[in-house]
């Protein structure tokens, strides 16, 4: 039944099993048992296993060719089970250490860190996902471009049912901050400017939907010298400043915006009531921006987010109409998962679920109705996506590898969090392999721009790995992997991690 339910065709193959038989091959006696049964000529009988007393020492014993099948082995290890309480997932995540697992994936560091790190965390969350969907009666769930491509294509490929209706939105922070905003909550702006990756007056407003040329005396005011400015550290409060003064300008422009554009949303949900967004998550800002865009709509549906991890900062933006769910972390607990997101965990996430189709930065008006403008990707931005697509690879073989265990009763069982534990491993303590696959990487977290790109742990040079001082400290500061960071500048440059 087992092997019939993995996919093989047994109906003209026998099968013998040492339980069913009540006879093993360690002592020798199964052998005897086939040749007697199948009336088997010893002298072309090859008898292939990876146990050498078993299957090649007794083997042997009888006359019968062996074949030594050291490619593959069975050692789990000591189990952890009777502490986590939780079998399948601690199996799974064990299964793939075995060497045999390397004849399922390509010899290529980005694609084996699919299949053995993101193809499990996809599996847990997938599953969680699904298994949400049906507990909350969910009838419409829409994928948030660009992050959930490749959640959108597992569920549609693996789980997907029937009586949820699946639909692929474009929608970014860029375009729903020019349709969604309605209110203006001061402590919520922060994220139209904040991150590593700085931002010119220009850029920032135009986030907002706001020409900077034209309000000058307000930049001139709160002490910025022109458009193009650059803010520095210590400036934070002046662009706060300049957007509070603005905001009237804003939600004009957002409502002017919402009478044109909002129906791309609204036609996205209507007919349905209980509507889940999925995304990779982080604060809830999209959601929260296109629950407004609906309008009166939106007091009409539940929306439900569900998301890989929610952060401490997704509680401004629930309410009792706009529910989200973390898998990992939820609204930042527990706390050391969440800060080891915060560590580099985002970046490469995000970099795991890249896709290539150009990130949506405003929408347009056409005879047959509302299309989303898609940003063209940049020369720095290539690259990122190639290495992404040889990453989702990996994923995607390992969803075929475990594909027969993926069935509808056993969605609760699969979302074990057990297996995001590759994942955080990754994050806190990479192998030089994965430094080496990783580090280079670069990441855009502006919004409406996916060129200004910086290097995930950048390398430096030897003279300052081995006197790290002033210079190591920024470094580090800026950086967005810390752990890969510490490891490729380490002062012992000639050791390797396993």
């Amino acid at each position: 039944e087992l092997l019939t339910s993995c996919g093989y065709d047994i109906s003209n193959i026998p099968v013998y099993s040492s339980g069913e038989e009540r006879y093993s091959k360690n002592s020798g006696k199964l052998f005897s048992i086939v040749k007697k049964n199948e009336n088997v000529d010893i002298a072309p009988w090859m008898h292939v296993g990876d146990n050498v007393h078993a299957d090649i020492l007794n083997a042997k014993k009888l006359g019968i060719n062996t074949l030594h099948a050291d490619w593959s082995e069975y050692n789990h290890g000591v189990s952890n089970h009777w502490k986590t309480k939780d079998i399948i997932g601690e199996s799974i995540c064990k299964t793939l250490l075995l060497k045999q697992v390397s004849a399922f994936h390509q010899n290529d560091p980005l694609n084996e860190i699919g299949f053995k790190v993101f193809g499990p965390l996809l599996l847990g969350y997938v599953s969680w996902l699904a298994n949400q969907l049906k507990i909350h009666k969910i009838d419409k769930a829409l994928f948030l471009a660009r992050d959930a491509h490749l959640i959108y294509k597992i569920y549609n490929e693996y789980f997907s049912e029937e009586h949820v209706k699946c639909e692929y939105l474009y929608i970014s922070r860029a375009s729903a901050y020019m349709v969604g905003m309605t209110d203006w909550p001061m402590h919520r702006i922060w994220h139209l400017f904040g991150g590593k990756n700085k931002k010119s007056i220009k850029k920032i407003l135009a986030i907002a939907g706001l020409d900077a040329s034209e309000h000058i005396s307000d930049i001139h005011h709160v002490g910025f010298p022109d458009e193009e400015y650059i803010p520095v550290s210590g400036e934070e409060h002046k662009v706060h400043w300049l957007i509070n003064k603005l905001f009237p300008y804003i939600l004009l422009k957002n409502t002017q915006h919402r009478e044109v554009y909002a129906d791309y949303f609204k036609t996205a949900c209507e007919g349905y009531k209980n509507i889940a967004l999925i995304d990779v998550g982080w604060m809830g800002n999209i959601q929260s921006v296109f629950a407004r865009s609906l309008g009166a709509q939106w007091a009409e549906k539940q929306i439900h987010g569900f998301y890989l991890a929610t952060f401490v900062g997704a509680n401004d933006n629930r309410s009792i109409y706009n529910k989200m769910f973390g898998w990992l972390t939820n609204y930042g607990h527990p706390h050391d998962k969440c800060d080891l997101f915060l560590s580099g965990g985002v970046e490469i996430m995000e970099f795991a679920m890249a896709d290539n189709t150009g990130s949506t930065i405003g929408y347009k008006k056409t005879d047959n109705g509302i299309i989303p403008v898609r940003e063209d990707s940049s020369g720095s931005e290539i690259e990122y996506l190639k290495k992404a697509a040889r990453l989702q690879s990996g994923i995607i073989s390992f969803f075929e590898y475990v594909k027969p265990l993926i069935q509808k009763e056993n969605y609760a069982a699969l979302s074990s969090v057990v297996l995001s534990e590759p994942f955080f491993e990754l994050i806190a303590r990479p192998s030089s392999a994965q430094l080496d696959a990783l580090s280079s990487l670069t990441h855009s977290e502006s919004a409406g721009s996916n060129a200004e790109r910086i290097v995930l742990a950048k390398k430096l040079p030897l003279k300052d790995k081995l006197f790290p001082g002033e210079k190591y400290i920024k470094e580090l500061n800026a950086s967005y992997w810390k752990e890969g960071f510490k490891r490729i500048n380490r002062k012992k440059f000639w050791a390797k991690y396993n």
